[in-house]
């Protein structure tokens, strides 16, 4: 589903070159769950800017679903099968536009069904991401962050995407609105499998919702390990990020 291969990325500020990833090779498989973790300035957050075409590679090679990206002609066709959730729902989502408008937008955008229909269809979605129905007619302001993410995940699943990206979505919450919105990831993966890159400082927090982990250093990746044997990592970086998260 993601092919990356040797694939690197840099930036020159004022005659100085800063390798923000480089030489990066992985893939994740339909329906595997993977982790990239790493503190400030590893790259994972660029790595994954890559992998959603925000960003440009220097170098390497970039396949979604099996096609190389440089030669895609319908990129249509590549957002609706992936989908991206970030650390702040209210920057994706106009202060201006109530959350049944925003929700609406992938049903009027790809023509899914009739409005009726799809206004049906959001407040089945609203009620299992465990929302009120009511909550369509409120603005992102008049609604908690906790809540804001769950409607984010209800408009990613009812895309029925094949992929989807998480760049430090629950980073911003507190413990129990955290747990509450990676619980809900973990059902709705279950009832819908789908691919997934979730990026995270929290290596710990990745053990309980991947199956493999990613760690990055200064643009590299210096292991790659099964979630579950995290206690087994060999670098010493990886084992100083497990003790920090417990």
């Amino acid at each position: 589903m993601i092919q990356v291969e040797h694939i690197g990325k840099q930036y020159t500020n004022h005659h100085h070159t800063i390798h923000a990833v480089h030489d990066v090779s992985f893939s994740v498989a339909p329906n595997e769950r993977v982790g990239i973790a790493g503190g400030s300035g590893s790259g994972k957050s660029t790595l994954l800017k890559l992998i959603a075409m925000l960003e440009k590679p220097t170098s390497g090679t970039l396949r979604l679903f099996g096609e190389d990206v440089t030669s895609i002609q319908n990129y249509r066709d590549i957002y609706r099968s992936m989908q991206m959730m970030f650390q702040n729902p209210l920057s994706i989502i106009p202060p201006r536009m109530n959350l049944e408008a925003f929700l609406l937008e992938p049903y009027i955008n790809y023509g899914f069904m009739d409005m009726a229909a799809a206004k049906d269809d959001i407040r089945k979605w609203i009620q299992h991401v465990d929302l009120p129905k009511a909550i369509v007619q409120k603005y992102p302001h008049e609604v908690s962050g906790g809540q804001l993410q769950r409607v984010v995940l209800a408009r990613i699943m009812l895309m029925h995407p094949k992929l989807v990206l998480f760049d430090e979505p629950t980073s911003a919450l507190d413990a129990v609105n955290q747990k509450l919105v990676l619980d809900l990831l973990q059902k709705l993966h279950r009832e819908q499998p789908f691919g997934y890159v979730f990026v995270s400082h929290d290596i710990g927090l990745l053990q309980a919702v991947t199956d493999r982990i990613i760690v990055m250093k200064d643009g590299h990746i210096v292991e790659i390990i099964e979630s579950k044997r995290l206690k087994e990592a060999v670098h010493p970086y990886t084992k100083a990020l497990v003790e920090a998260s417990e």
